[in-house]
């Protein structure tokens, strides 16, 4: 890492009212920051600021593990405000090299070391990792079909291509001339933004990477561990897709994608996609799809809609 050992680094993470997961991965970036063996500052974003004791709660786990706090209260709603905020900050501390991770999650010990030990190898801008999920002691049985709540590497045009801020280290440099605001308010209440924000990295032209042992563990409610939820987020996924895929390339290649999809669903079990489970695969495809056919008919899903806010709310990019 001789190459970025002289410039300067942070770790960044949005917060919502869980003030459990907010020290707990505290606590676990100071174990990576002091493995890493040079400072770190910590950029904690606040998307509510009702709660004082938030700031002092991070300020406490901050100190207790030699990080450099820089906390922010964001407040206006969405997750898109809140990451545009972690940015601005990285800016104006003139942040070089940016990692992100979520409130929900922690850290392995070795996390920042992995992702930039792969972004030397590389010199990719991007550099992501795997989160792997952590079920409740009532939900073990879904362990057997993991890997739709974990995060792993993806192809875009047979490259590698990160897709979300769970996990994911930036060189700051190489986006200093990308347009403001980097994550657009539109996906804010709704998520996604994430992806569509590495989606225009990507066909700027900005190489990515993917390190498997920048591991990243969640935490998995009891709200989120079952099918239900995953045909809901499955729905979310198509949702999303369909609704940037109409900005970017237009509403006619857009549902000629969801037709195609649509037909192949007829033979999905036979593609064998998920062998563990041919079944549910087929029935998470169905609801990506109907996410998809929902969005062509004018709707943005909101997954994390507020008390003001329907689940369901009209795009305006349709």
């Amino acid at each position: 890492m001789n190459s970025v050992a002289q410039d300067r680094w942070a770790v960044g993470l949005a917060t919502y009212r869980r003030p459990h997961g907010l020290a707990k991965v505290i606590d676990h970036i100071g174990i990576a920051a002091a493995n890493m063996g040079r400072p770190i500052d910590l950029i904690v974003v606040d998307n509510d600021g009702s709660d004082p004791a938030i700031a002092e709660l991070a300020a406490r786990h901050a100190a207790n593990t030699g990080l450099d706090l820089h906390f922010v209260v964001e407040p206006t709603p969405g997750i898109a405000a809140a990451r545009n905020a972690i940015f601005a900050r990285a800016d104006t501390l003139g942040i070089r090299f940016l990692a992100m991770i979520d409130d929900d999650e922690w850290p392995s010990p070795q996390w920042l070391i992995a992702l930039g030990a792969r972004q030397v190898e590389t010199g990719a801008h991007i550099v992501g990792g795997p989160v792997a999920p952590v079920f409740p002691e009532n939900a073990r049985q879904l362990e057997a079909i993991a890997r739709w709540w974990s995060v792993g590497p993806q192809l875009l045009q047979g490259k590698q291509f990160v897709f979300c801020t769970c996990n994911f280290l930036i060189d700051l440099d190489a986006i200093r001339k990308h347009p403001r605001p980097l994550f657009d308010p539109l996906f804010g209440l709704s998520g996604g933004g994430d992806t569509v924000f590495f989606r225009g990295l990507f066909f700027a032209g900005h190489p990515m990477a993917w390190a498997d042992n920048a591991g990243v563990f969640e935490d998995v409610p009891p709200s989120r561990a079952s099918l239900s939820w995953m045909r809901t987020r499955r729905f979310r996924v198509g949702n999303h897709a369909a609704t940037w895929e109409t900005r970017d390339q237009g509403r006619i290649r857009a549902i000629a994608k969801s037709l195609g999809l649509t037909a192949r669903l007829v033979i999905y079990p036979l593609l064998n996609r998920e062998a563990e489970a041919r079944w549910l695969g087929w029935l998470l495809e169905f609801e990506k799809i109907r996410g998809r056919w929902n969005a062509h008919q004018g709707m943005l899903f909101m997954e994390y809609a507020r008390s003001d806010t329907s689940p369901l709310a009209k795009s305006c990019c349709q």
